[in-house]
This record gives structure tokens, C-alpha cells and sequence, in this order.
């Protein structure tokens, strides 16, 4: 759709000023500026006024200063018959330009308009369309954020069951702990009696075995003594035994 041009106020104001500041002499230079049918544009249709505007004051300053000089001639009824009409002149031609300026105005406001509202109801039948798809859009955030509601609260309620049990079995260790050393603190003394017999009986134990091998000791060496004594004995015997056999064959060989 083609839009129509959109003129800021602040420009149509400078364009009435410039206007008024360029102001034209009469209704015939404002009819020179604005020939029937030359209006077609916003900014043409505001100068246009301003010039009118113009003109019309000047026209009615005119008709006042030629009425009053009407009243000093001879012929005041020709005179001011004259007056109103160059009056009547005047202001024809400021209706006309004043028309065609509101009728351009007018037109294109009711060109707006119509753009509008065919904007409107183009946007409008837009979201009809997008109107099904953006409510089940909503529905299933709706959905999702019931849904994710609804895991956090079970999330908590399993965090708190989960926080009760742990404090519990906290306590249950803390009171066995707690059972376990008052056990323990009635059987240390039993415990630490059959210790220290223990520890007397290995320390006799031990005692006992010392002995033992001190005593085997004494006795493999006793033994040992013995057994080189009676190989002493026997080596002595054994040596006199020879003696003995060697006199003997000295004293039976032939001299």
C-alpha cells in the first residue's frame, strides 16, 4: 500500500512563517503563486493558507484605509462601491485558494485515515491469525511453568524427607557413638585387668623361655663337654694302647 507523506508540525510552522514573511502583495500576485489546481502537496496547502491569511488581512486593511478616504471625496457611494468590490475580488480569490488548500487537506486526511484503518485492520487480521498460535504458545509456557512448579515443590518436599532422614540417621550414629563409648567406658577397666594379666603372663612367659634356653644352653654344653672329654679319653687310651703294643714287639724281636 502506498503511504502518504508524513510533514512534521515543527516543518509545516516554518513553512506558515516563511510563508507569512514572503506574504504577496495582493490577491493577484496570491492568485499568480497559487493557480487553480497547482495545490497537490501538505507543504503546498499550509503555505498556501498562510499566504491566504496574508492576503485576506491585507484586503480587509485595504477596504478600511478606502473607506475612510471614501468619507473626504465627492462621490462616496461610487467610491465605496468600488472599495467592496475590489474587496469582493480579493476575497474570491482567498476562498479559492483557502478552499483548495482545505479540500487538499481534507483529502489527504481522509487518505490517512483510510491507511489507517486499513493498517489497523490489516494488523488486526494479523493477529487473528498469530492469535491461535501465540494462545497455544501461552498455554504450553503456561504448562511448562505449572509443570516446572510442580517438580520444584516435589523437588523440595524430597529435599526436606531427604534432610529429616539424614538428620536422623545423624542422630541414630550419634547415639550408638554415643552407647558405644558408654560400653566402652564400662568394660575398660575389666579390659585393662585382663590386660595387664596377659601382659604379666607373657612377661613370665617370656621368663620361663629365657630360662629354658639358658638351661638347654648349660646343657649342650655340658654335653659337648663330656663328649670331648671322652674323646680325649679315648685318644689317650688309644695312644698308651700303642705304646703298650709297640714295647711289646720291641722286647719279642730277636737280639
Amino acid at each position: 500500500m502506498h503511504r502518504l507523506p508524513r510533514i512534521a508540525p515543527a516543518l509545516l510552522a516554518a513553512v506558515a512563517a516563511l510563508a507569512a514573511a514572503q506574504a504577496p502583495d495582493g490577491p493577484d500576485e496570491l492568485d499568480r503563486h497559487f493557480p487553480a489546481g497547482s495545490i497537490h502537496a501538505p507543504e503546498d496547502a499550509q503555505r498556501a493558507l498562510a499566504e491566504a491569511g496574508a492576503v485576506h488581512e491585507r484586503v480587509d486593511a485595504e477596504f478600511e484605509a478606502r473607506r475612510h478616504h471614501c468619507a473626504d471625496v465627492f462621490f462616496v457611494n461610487h467610491c465605496l462601491n468600488q472599495a467592496r468590490a475590489a474587496q469582493r475580488t480579493g476575497e474570491a480569490v482567498v476562498r479559492r485558494v483557502t478552499l483548495e488548500a482545505h479540500e487538499l487537506r481534507r483529502h489527504l486526511d481522509a487518505q490517512q485515515t483510510t491507511q489507517s484503518r486499513a493498517e489497523a485492520l490489516q494488523h488486526q487480521a494479523e493477529e487473528d491469525r498469530l492469535r491461535p498460535q501465540r494462545e497455544a504458545e501461552a498455554q504450553r509456557a503456561a504448562q511448562a511453568r505449572a509443570q516446572n512448579a510442580a517438580e520444584r515443590e516435589r523437588d523440595a518436599v524430597k529435599g526436606e524427607a531427604a534432610a529429616r532422614q539424614a538428620q536422623a540417621q545423624a542422630e541414630e550414629r550419634r547415639a550408638a557413638q554415643a552407647a558405644a563409648q558408654a560400653h566402652e567406658e564400662q568394660l575398660r577397666p575389666g579390659r585393662e585387668g585382663q590386660a595387664l594379666e596377659a601382659w604379666r603372663q607373657k612377661q613370665e612367659q617370656a621368663a620361663a623361655y629365657a630360662r629354658a634356653k639358658a638351661q638347654d644352653k648349660k646343657d649342650s654344653e655340658q654335653r659337648r663337654a663330656e663328649r670331648s672329654a671322652e674323646r680325649d679319653a679315648q685318644a689317650r687310651g688309644d695312644e698308651a694302647e700303642a705304646l703298650r703294643r709297640a714295647a711289646a714287639a720291641a722286647a719279642a724281636a730277636p737280639k
